[in-house]
């Protein structure tokens, strides 16, 4: 495994997407500063970064593996390695920690940006209401985001073997994450009679990252934090084994 990851790390850093991406992020996150007024808002969602965070891994995930077949590479993976499961595992693995990675970059640019927009206006140490300090809030959003970077990395590369076409896929993700949580609420609200089934459907699990912060979201999840955290979970072990079947059967 040591070796697959060693290979994957290599084609990563190679290509000039995730470089791009990382420096798209700092200027998103100015650029809300800049936009901003509300600083408990910003502070709050890392000036933007965990809307930013899933749009960006979808991206550079599915353009990872897009570039195998872009380029052919996969022949030689294919017939070369000696474990190809390890080989689509290293992929996440990279993948999933460059999304990591991004997270604790919008954790110190929040704690930089905060200096420079919102100054002594909002202190991290003020209270919301129940639901803790604002820096609190924001740590545990941004734990809830890393949660939610499983499910996008593991269905992103499981979609860009489906669909095949890179640009589909981000189309396809983005309008998962903008609209999937509240499609899910209104099969759930028109569906009453098959809620306990129907609040386990995957776009239900976009919700991980604001119902961690705000109990109100129970309501429209109908999941408990222990539960949603599973169904993240289950379902990214799920998009792993399928996408997993689907590159190993894709012809080359």
């Amino acid at each position: 495994m040591q070796n697959d990851l060693q290979i994957e790390w290599y084609k990563f850093r190679k290509q000039r997407l995730p470089l791009y991406s990382s420096l798209a992020l700092v200027l998103l996150m100015i650029y809300s500063g800049l936009t901003s007024s509300d600083g408990r808002s910003l502070m709050l969602s890392s000036f933007g970064a965990i809307q930013w965070l899933p749009i960006i891994l979808i991206a550079v995930g599915s353009s990872f593996l897009d570039m195998e077949y872009r380029y052919h590479t996969v022949i030689m993976l294919r017939y070369k390695s000696s474990n190809l499961f390890k080989s689509y595992l290293a992929k996440l693995v990279i993948v999933y920690f460059y999304g990591v990675g991004l997270v604790l970059l919008a954790l110190l640019l929040t704690i930089l940006l905060k200096g420079v927009f919102v100054g002594n206006q909002v202190r991290w140490f003020d209270l919301i209401a129940d639901r803790g300090s604002i820096l609190q809030i924001t740590l545990v959003n941004l734990l809830g985001t890393l949660l939610y970077l499983l499910f996008i990395v593991t269905m992103s590369f499981m979609l860009i073997l489906i669909v095949k076409i890179n640009a589909a896929v981000i189309g396809i993700s983005l309008a998962i994450s903008f609209f999937g949580a509240g499609l899910s609420e209104a099969l759930i609200k028109t569906f009453t009679d098959a809620t306990t089934i129907l609040r386990w459907n995957p776009l239900n699990m976009i919700l991980v990252t604001q119902q961690l912060t705000n109990s109100q979201y129970v309501q429209i999840s109908h999941l408990t934090n222990p539960e949603i955290i599973v169904g993240v979970f289950g379902y990214a072990l799920l998009f792993l084994i399928l996408g997993y079947q689907l590159f190993k059967k894709r012809p080359v």
